[in-house]
C-alpha cells in the first residue's frame, strides 16, 4: 500500500507551538529592545539639557567678578536703601544694597518647581527655584579700527595724552555720554553698543552703572524710565552725578560695558515643561517687536534650579549655616556676597516624554551638580583699602 505523504495532526501541532514560542520570544525581545531604546533615548535627551544648561552656568560664573571693583558696582541710593529692580523676578534687588556684588544670590525667590504626574498629565508645584544674577566687564567689545580701542582704552576725556587727545564729554547728570571718534568709534565692532546694554562709568570718585535707552551716533543716552530703575537722578550716591569732584567736574572717566547674567527657571509660560532662562540684562525693552534682550530658554524640561555658595572668612559662632559657610544658601549678615568664593550649582531635569515599562508610564528624572569657583573672585585682597574697594 503507497504511503500518504503530509504531517500528522500532532506533528502539525508541534510545529505551531515551537513557531509560537519562537515568535513570541522575539515579540518579547523586541519589545524589550524597544522599551530600552525609549529609556536610553530619555537618558541622552535628559542628560543633554542638563549639560546644555550647566555649560551657560559654569561659563558665566567663571567670569563672574572681571573688570569689576571688589566693592561691587554702585547703584542709585539715599545712602541707606535702593530700589534697583531684579531681572528674573518681579521685586528688586535688596534694598539694603548701595552696589552690586558680582554675585548677587536669590535664594528661593523664583517660580515654585513644577513636575507632571505621568499617568494622569497633572501639574504638580514644588518648592520654590533659585536666582542668580552675575555681573563681569566686556573685554572683546573693540570700535574695529586699527588701533582696535576699547571703550575703556582711553579716558572720555584726557587733555594730556599718553596716547590721542579725548574731547569726549559726560553729561552732568548722567543723561549720556559722548566718546571722542579718535578714541572710540561708535558704535564698536563686536556686539555693537546698543540699547539694553550696561555701561559703567569709573573713575577715581567711585563707579556708576546706567542703562542704554538709546545711540545717536557718538553719543550714548540714558533717559529715565529704564526697566533697571538705574538711571535715576537726584540720589545721595550711586548715579553718575555723584562721581564729580567735590568743586564739579569729573576726573579722567571711562566707560565699559557690564553684562548683567541671570539665571533663573521659567514654569509659567508652559507649567508641564519648564524651562532654564539665561536673561541678559533686563528683558523686552522698548516693548514691542524688536525689543532688546528677550529671555533664552538655554535648556527644557528643567525642574530645580538651586545654588549654595562658598563663604570665606565668615564667623559662624551661632552655627548661622546649619551646613557649614561652604555650603551657605545665602551669605547671612554680617557676611556678604563679596565673601563668595565658589558657587555650588544643582540642576535638575526630567525626560521630555514619558516611558512605559509595564502598565504604568512614568518619566526619566536625573541632575548635575558641580562647583565653580570665579576666577575673579577666587582669591582676594584681605587687606583692602579704599583704592582697592574702587580698582577694576
Amino acid at each position: 500500500m503507497k504511503r500518504e505523504n503530509g504531517f500528522s495532526l500532532i506533528e502539525l501541532m508541534v510545529a505551531i507551538a515551537i513557531t509560537v514560542t519562537i515568535v513570541g520570544g522575539a515579540m518579547t525581545a523586541l519589545y524589550q529592545a524597544q522599551k530600552s531604546t525609549q529609556i536610553v533615548a530619555s537618558q541622552a535627551n535628559t542628560q543633554d539639557n542638563l549639560r546644555a544648561g550647566m555649560h551657560f552656568i559654569v561659563r558665566d560664573l567663571t567670569q563672574a567678578g572681571e573688570g569689576i571693583p571688589q566693592g561691587g558696582l554702585s547703584i542709585p541710593n539715599n545712602g541707606v536703601v535702593s530700589d534697583i529692580n531684579r531681572p528674573g523676578t518681579a521685586i528688586t534687588f535688596p534694598t539694603n544694597y548701595v552696589a552690586l556684588p558680582p554675585i548677587v544670590p536669590g535664594s528661593q525667590i523664583g517660580q515654585l518647581a513644577t513636575s507632571v504626574n505621568p499617568a494622569t498629565n497633572l501639574v504638580l508645584t514644588g518648592i520654590a527655584t533659585d536666582v542668580i544674577n552675575v555681573m563681569y566687564a566686556d573685554n572683546t567689545l573693540t570700535d574695529g579700527t586699527a588701533a582696535n580701542n576699547m571703550t575703556n582704552t582711553y579716558p572720555v576725556f584726557q587733555a594730556n595724552p599718553p596716547g590721542p587727545a579725548c574731547n569726549g564729554v559726560i553729561s552732568t547728570t548722567g543723561a549720556f555720554v559722548t566718546l571722542d571718534p579718535n578714541c572710540f568709534t561708535m558704535p564698536g565692532a563686536a556686539q555693537p553698543i546698543s540699547v539694553g546694554n550696561l555701561i559703567m562709568f569709573h573713575n577715581a570718585n567711585g563707579t556708576a552703572l546706567e542703562y542704554v535707552t538709546s545711540v545717536n551716533g557718538q553719543t550714548i543716552n540714558f533717559a529715565g524710565g529704564d526697566p533697571a530703575g538705574l538711571n535715576q537722578t537726584g540720589k545721595a550716591s550711586g548715579t553718575v552725578a555723584n562721581l564729580q569732584n567735590a568743586g564739579g567736574g569729573f576726573p579722567p572717566t571711562t566707560v565699559t560695558r557690564i553684562w548683567m547674567v541671570s539665571y533663573y527657571i521659567d514654569a509659567a509660560t508652559n507649567p508641564s515643561k519648564p524651562q532654564l532662562i539665561r536673561q541678559v540684562n533686563y528683558p523686552n525693552y522698548p516693548a514691542g517687536n524688536g525689543a532688546a534682550n528677550p529671555p533664552t530658554a538655554v535648556a527644557d524640561v528643567i525642574e530645580n534650579l538651586g545654588f549654595s555658595y562658598n563663604i570665606t572668612a565668615s564667623v559662624d559662632p551661632a552655627g548661622t549655616y546649619p551646613l557649614g559657610a561652604g555650603n551657605a544658601p545665602t551669605p547671612i549678615l554680617p557676611d556678604t556676597p563679596t565673601q563668595i568664593r565658589a558657587v555650588n550649582v544643582f540642576l535638575a531635569g526630567r525626560s521630555e516624554y514619558t516611558y512605559s515599562y509595564g502598565a504604568t508610564p512614568q518619566y526619566l528624572r536625573n541632575n548635575l551638580t558641580t562647583q565653580v569657583c570665579p576666577r575673579s573672585l577666587s582669591f582676594t585682597n584681605l587687606f583692602q583699602t579704599t583704592a582697592s574697594q574702587t580698582a577694576p
